[in-house]
């Protein structure tokens, strides 16, 4: 370490010694500022400066009639502009706005077509048709104005449907509350009318109720009613069985007499005398019969009669039993009030049937009793007529025989006829109560409907009350009273959004500035490395290693990166960039100097030229790879995945955290995490530069002969230990220089042609990739493997180029054989010693 601190000492005794020098290294450090410096300036605030950036605007609209009223929402729209200084808009008409678009005279224009109030307010209508305005952009002016002119179109847009928003919904609102008042008057009276009509519709269920109980009671006693009727029925039937067994037994004895007439004329007063007996006992039998028939056809039409009157009530409960289910929707169209009518229609029927039968009955019984008692009586007469004339001819008696037959036929059809009558009044009646079953049945379902009616009230009442009572109700009755204004402002702009910055930027310019002060240390790397040279020699200093000067030189660059740093961070806070940790500021920036200065000594160290031209490369792929002015999400793939492996990408959190303020220990990790870079490439100077120690002179040499480009040849202790390891290959086998030499041969036979091959292939690849890509399309995916394909030929053809140097050499070396070769290795190296000489 003691000769690297001397190499350190000297070259800043070498540099103050001489004016010029101390002022080279200063321009050094001040110049890479201005790379920051400049841009963080101009970017400072640029959105302040949009007032200036043309876009012209077009009104062709024609205005609209709304409700008798005239709009024109392209003036309001122009009137509006004209007060906003946001962008620079300049009015003029359609042909001047395209025109100056396409010259660049305008960056971009705003066009208001003929329709635009109309269609606006076609929704007023009910015919919707979109306005658009129609936007013009020249993006081949400028990259970021397109960006800047949209949004001046997107506020323009917004701006106008606020405005439209807000005034078609204050009218609305206003109509609205006016309405709600009307509405709500207008519900506090529907209200008050359907409680009582629920009232009175929950009173007229339960009367309905009522008379359905009433109407089941009598339907039961009609029904006991025409059972005792059926009973008497009977038993006139049965007498009228009996009087027609007696009717045919008299007519079969005035057979027997009219037969046997002969052998009865001489006992004809002795006939005549059993026929009036006969007949007296048939009268009274007929007379008992016809009083026992007409007291039990009285008591039977009065029965009917109030089972008559008991049906028409019931019939007329139905009947409003009915009416109350149709006033309820619920039964409006079942099959319960469905049923209920057709049984009233039949009850209706079956009770008009009933009253005709009932009202024939006396007057059938009356009608044929008088026919009985009349056939009885000419039975009386006729054989009275016979016992007076008993002394008449058997002529006469066969006549008056043959009339009592006649009478006893008629007597017995008019017995069969009131048996008839009765037997169908008999059949009337068990229809009759089969009916009242069925419509006591109908009574119950009718009563079972009113009960689920009644119920059906009852939470209709319930449900009445809780609306009256529900914020529905009263934000209906709140609609009258709603703020016009306030419901216009808010539908204009319905959501509010609350911006709590975390880590603010007072501008641009802060934002961009870590990006920048990073190129600018990258920048000031580059103008170090090509002012100061990069190899330390060994002038007053004994003994001097390769890793010994290259640590001392390294120590001088340490000292320009700080001051870099120092400059660079002064400069921008100067500026007025906003920074919450000046001292973490200055830090950041002087680490980041030192990193990246150490990573391009390393580079340049190793690979000289090629060195440099790596470090730029380096330095492109860290502008958009490393997430300076764009989230690195946004960019494609291959930049994502080199993110986490570049030093930007660490360096720029690390000043973002100083500018904007600390979280935790970010700071420090991106700090150290930046650091590890220049360690791995410093160890990395130092493991591989002896090795590429030839590679590097090889260069050197070819370059120097084009007489352009500007070469340095060093040659330092340990450059000759090819010659040794040859020495030490000879001695082990003497046969070994012949293959080296047969080797050698061959590749010189191949070299040129290697060589064109290479020339032609960094020529061919680039077409080839071309073509391909004019096939399938561009890509960032071809640029790589295009540029990786390039790198691999540039390698193959320094290979080939070192072995061409090298091989020769060797073969040349074996002709000197073993003791010529050492002898010349210890020349070199006693000769030479430790002194560097440079050739040019």
């Amino acid at each position: 370490m003691r000769n690297v601190w001397k190499v350190f000492v000297r070259d800043v005794r070498r540099i103050f010694a001489v004016p010029a020098a101390v002022i080279i290294v200063l321009a050094s450090c001040f110049v890479p500022g201005l790379y920051s410096w400049f841009n963080v300036a101009a970017n400072l605030d640029p959105y302040a400066n949009t007032g200036n950036v043309p876009i012209a605007v077009a009104n062709n609209d024609r205005g609209t009639s709304v409700n008798g009223s005239e709009l024109n929402v392209g003036n309001q729209t122009m009137k509006a502009l004209k007060g906003n200084h946001d962008l620079g808009w300049r009015f003029v008409n359609e042909e001047q706005a395209k025109n100056g678009v396409e010259s660049g005279e305008y960056y971009a224009a705003i066009i208001i077509p003929k329709d635009f109030s109309a269609d606006l307010t076609s929704v007023l209508q009910g015919k919707f048709t979109r306005p658009e305005l129609t936007f013009y952009v020249n993006e081949k002016v400028n990259t970021l104005a397109p960006r800047v002119t949209q949004s001046g179109a997107n506020a323009l847009e917004q701006q106008i449907n606020e405005s439209f928003v807000s005034t078609v919904s204050s009218t609305v609102t206003k109509t609205l509350s006016k309405e709600a008042g009307k509405m709500n008057d207008s519900l506090n009276g529907t209200a008050n009318q359907l409680d009582k009509k629920l009232s009175d519709v929950q009173s007229s269920i339960t009367t309905a109720k009522n008379k359905v109980g009433d109407a089941q009671t009598a339907i039961d006693d009609s029904r006991s009613t025409i059972v005792e009727a059926r009973h008497s029925i009977a038993n006139i039937l049965g007498r009228s069985s009996a009087l027609s067994a007696s009717i045919s037994t008299t007519a079969s004895s005035v057979d027997s007499a009219r037969t046997n007439l002969s052998s009865f004329q001489q006992s004809l007063n002795a006939v005549a005398s059993q026929g009036q007996a006969g007949f007296g006992a048939l009268s009274g039998r007929i007379d008992g019969t016809a009083g026992a028939i007409n007291g039990n056809a009285e008591e039977i039409s009065g029965k009917v009669s109030a089972s008559l009157s008991t049906l028409e009530s019931a019939n007329d409960a139905l009947g409003d039993a009915i009416a109350a289910m149709e006033s309820n929707s619920q039964f409006a169209d079942s099959d319960a009030l469905a049923q209920a009518k057709q049984q009233q229609s039949d009850l209706a029927s079956q009770i008009d049937v009933i009253q005709q039968l009932n009202d024939g009955i006396p007057s059938s019984i009356q009608t044929s009793n008088k026919q009985l008692s009349d056939s009885l009586n000419a039975l009386s007469k006729k054989t009275n007529g016979l016992s007076a004339l008993s002394a008449n001819a058997s002529a006469k008696i066969d006549a008056n025989l043959t009339g009592i037959s006649t009478q006893l036929v008629a007597l017995s059809g008019t017995v069969s006829g009131a048996s008839a009558s009765l037997t169908q009044l008999d059949a009337s009646l068990d229809q009759f109560d089969k009916t009242l079953a069925s419509t006591f049945d109908v009574m119950q379902q009718t009563g079972e409907a009113l009960d689920q009616i009644n119920d059906s009230m009852k939470r209709t009442q319930a449900d009445f009350a809780v609306l009256r009572a529900s914020e529905a109700w009263a934000g209906v009755k709140g609609l009258a009273n709603v703020d016009a204004d306030q419901v216009s402002a808010f539908l204009a702009s319905p959501v509010g959004l609350t911006t709590r910055e975390y880590y603010p930027m007072s501008n641009y310019g802060t934002a961009i500035a870590p990006f920048f002060t990073n190129l600018a240390c990258w920048a000031g790397a580059f103008v170090a490395l090509t002012l100061l040279r990069n190899d330390a020699d060994s002038e007053g200093i004994d003994h001097l290693t390769p890793k010994q000067a290259f640590l001392g030189r390294w120590l001088l660059l340490m000292i320009v990166a700080a001051l870099q740093g120092l400059v660079i961070a002064s400069g921008n806070l100067i500026i007025g960039i906003q920074c919450n940790v000046p001292w973490a500021y200055y830090l950041g920036t002087i680490v980041c100097s030192m990193t990246y200065i150490s990573i391009a000594y390393s580079l340049v160290m190793m690979f000289r030229h090629i060195g440099m031209a790596l470090s730029v490369i380096f330095l492109i792929l860290q502008v958009p790879g490393a997430g300076g002015m764009y989230p690195i999400e946004m960019m494609p793939r291959f930049y994502q995945m080199l993110y986490p492996f570049l030093p930007f990408t660490y360096g720029v959190e690390a000043l973002r955290e100083a500018i904007g303020g600390f979280y935790h220990a970010n700071f420090w990790t991106r700090l150290l995490q930046t650091t590890v870079f220049a360690l791995v490439f410093l160890l990395l100077a130092l493991l591989c530069r002896p090795a590429l120690a030839n590679l590097n002179d090889l260069f050197n040499r070819e370059l120097s002969d084009t007489d352009l480009i500007n070469t340095k040849r060093l040659e330092i202790v340990g450059s000759h230990r090819n010659i040794m390891i040859t020495v030490r290959k000879m001695l082990a086998d003497p046969t070994w220089g012949v293959g080296v030499r047969r080797r050698a041969e061959k590749f010189e036979r191949l070299y040129p042609h290697l060589i064109r091959l290479g020339l032609h292939l960094i020529w061919l690849v680039p077409v080839v990739f071309f073509a391909v890509m004019m096939i399938v399309g561009p890509g960032i995916s071809f640029l790589v493997v295009w540029l990786a394909l390039i790198v691999v030929v540039d390698i193959a053809l320094i290979i080939i180029e070192y072995i061409h140097h090298n091989l020769p050499q060797q073969a040349h070396d074996t002709t000197m054989g073993a003791e010529g070769l050492l002898h010349s290795a210890v020349t070199a190296v006693i000769g030479g010693g430790m002194n560097a000489k440079e050739t040019h």
